[in-house]
Formats: C-alpha cells, sequence, structure tokens
C-alpha cells in the first residue's frame, strides 16, 4: 500500500475516517460502540483535540477533529490501537481489524464546517438505516439538538454559532439545515484534491506551504498532485481564452476586469508563486495581488455562476498543462 500523506499543524481542522479490513464490521453491538466513545473520551482529554462531529457506522466511523497542537496521528494510533486490543480481546481474534491507517482530510474549516457536520449527521439516513438523522443513536447530533452544553465529548459551539449567538435559536437553524438537505445530492467532497485537501485559495496556498516545508518524498502520490505547478502564463493564457481579451488589456488593471482578477486567483493556488513574482506579470505589488485574491474570494462565496466558471478553468488547466 502506498505511504499517505500526513499534514500536521497547530489548530488545524480534519474529516478522519477508518474502515474495518476488507470492509468487515468493527462495531459488532450497542457495547462496542460505547467502549469507542470512552476510548474516544479518554484520548481527547489525554491528547486536548476538539470533536466537532462523529458518526459511528457498521464498518467504519467518521470524525470531525481539531487539534490545537500538531499531533493527529498521535491521537488516531491511540484510539485505533486502543479499540483493536479490544476487540480482538473481546471476540478472541487477532490481526488487522481496521483497513490500513486513518485516512485524515485537512479542511478549511471556516467554509467546510457545517457542511461536513451536516454530512456526517446524514450517513444513517444515506445508508438507508433511518429515515431521520435523530433516529440514530450513534452519531453526535442529539448533542447539538440539546438546549443545554451536557456532553462533553461533543464541541458544538462553534458549529451552531453560525446559525444564532442563541442556543435555542441555533439548534432549530442547524436542525431544519440538516434536516432539509437532499442526501443524494448532498457531497461536500466533489472539490477534494488528491484525497487529502479539502479548500481553495490562501487556505490551500498555505498547506501547500506547510508540504514544502515538510520536505516530502516525492514517491508519495499525493505529495506529486497537490505539488503539481502551473506557470503564471499558462494561466494568464487559459483566462485569455476564456474571456476572450488579448495579453495586453487582458492583464491591465481597470474595474470590472473580472478575468485579470480570476487569473490572479488561480496563479496563486496554481503556480506555487509568491505574491511579488505574481505582481510582476500583472504590474502590481505583492499587497495588491492579496486584496484581488480576496475580493475574488469574496465572489465566489455568494455568486454560483462565477463559482462554476472559476472551478471549470481551473479542472481544464490541470488537464491540458
Amino acid at each position: 500500500m502506498a505511504r499517505q500523506l500526513r499534514v500536521e499543524f497547530e489548530n488545524a481542522f480534519y474529516h478522519v475516517t477508518s474502515r474495518g479490513n476488507r470492509r468487515d464490521k468493527i462495531f459488532y453491538d450497542a457495547a462496542d460502540r460505547e467502549r469507542f466513545l470512552k476510548i474516544l473520551s479518554r484520548t481527547k482529554e489525554r491528547y486536548g483535540f476538539l470533536l466537532h462531529g462523529y458518526v459511528l457506522m457498521d464498518n467504519h466511523y467518521h470524525l470531525l477533529m481539531e487539534t490545537p497542537k500538531a499531533n493527529l496521528s498521535q491521537i488516531m494510533q491511540n484510539i485505533n490501537t486502543s479499540y483493536t486490543v479490544y476487540v480482538n480481546r473481546k471476540y478472541q481474534k487477532s490481526g488487522h481489524l481496521l483497513q490500513g491507517r486513518f485516512k485524515g482530510i485537512i479542511v478549511d474549516k471556516d467554509r467546510y464546517l457545517i457542511e461536513l457536520s451536516r454530512y456526517i449527521h446524514l450517513n444513517p439516513v444515506r445508508a438507508k438505516l433511518v429515515k431521520r438523522p435523530a433516529d440514530y443513536p450513534w452519531t453526535s447530533y442529539e448533542a447539538f439538538l440539546a438546549q443545554r452544553v451536557e456532553d462533553s465529548l461533543v464541541d458544538t459551539g462553534e458549529t451552531l454559532s453560525y446559525f444564532s449567538k442563541y442556543r435555542k435559536n441555533a439548534v432549530r437553524g442547524y436542525r431544519e439545515f440538516v434536516e432539509a438537505a437532499k442526501v443524494k445530492e448532498e457531497n461536500p467532497f466533489a472539490a477534494m484534491e488528491a484525497g487529502l485537501l479539502l479548500g481553495r485559495g490562501t487556505f490551500r496556498a498555505k498547506v501547500l506551504e506547510r508540504i514544502e516545508e515538510m520536505k516530502v518524498d516525492e514517491e508519495i502520490p499525493q505529495a506529486r498532485k497537490l505539488r503539481k505547478r502551473i506557470s503564471v502564463d499558462a494561466v494568464i493564457k487559459a483566462c485569455q481564452l476564456l474571456y476572450g481579451r488579448n495579453r495586453e488589456a487582458f492583464v491591465k488593471r481597470e474595474k470590472g476586469n473580472e478575468g485579470r482578477q480570476v487569473a490572479i486567483y488561480l496563479a496563486k493556488i496554481l503556480s506555487g508563486e509568491k505574491g511579488k513574482e505574481i505582481g510582476r506579470h500583472f504590474g502590481i505589488r505583492g499587497p495588491a495581488v492579496s486584496e484581488a485574491i480576496k475580493r475574488i474570494e469574496g465572489r465566489l462565496e455568494t455568486e454560483s455562476e462565477l463559482r462554476e466558471r472559476v472551478e471549470s478553468l481551473r479542472e481544464r488547466i490541470l488537464t491540458v498543462t
């Protein structure tokens, strides 16, 4: 099995999954799930991570975790080893319970926290085990619906704060957000890269900088995919084709020049170049590059048509170059 890339840093946010070996069951009864939650609680107290949500299915589990310390691998080794020892002793088994190492996707929390929270709480509905998420007992959903903060295992405050500063209203808003979702259409992982990274723009650039600092072995497939570099010129040419302007007019600084802003944004996330170098192609300095990226990111949050154009353009650039 190919080695997996682990990107760990302080206050990183992850979607973590582990599956049973050969997709076999890892939870056989309620007692097993209760033991796993005790291990999870004990490990949380020991290593100081935040747990923003969980779901325990029959042959796998999902966790939404935030690590104030850069210690995800240590946390997951403790959880999975402790639970494997428990299962092997209880059922007189030996060998591997879980399929390889855990899968940890590093996520832009600001953009995806509530989407991923909804995704994991709808897992049992998606699997047709229940009709409503509240009917499945082995998720953190009940903790989010409680009118008082009683579950020390799950950190619900930040997620609920997206809906209201008052818990009662936040609970109502969160429930509506989760239960109104169309399960088949809801997939926050569509924009994931290399099975590792879920995030765009400056967040993606910062993660790539972390990977560069790690001096990761190029033989790791995820590292090769994420490190693929596209020249700033290639980005500009692709954007020119879409927006139908010659080079001189395209890079000119003028109000309403959407193509130029998109090109600066894509140059940052695809080229790996610093702002100063990107700015040289557009006749601006590094700080102006950062401002242009912030403006386009703000529009991407609210303008779905622009978001689709940019994503389509990004895929086209990666495919052709």
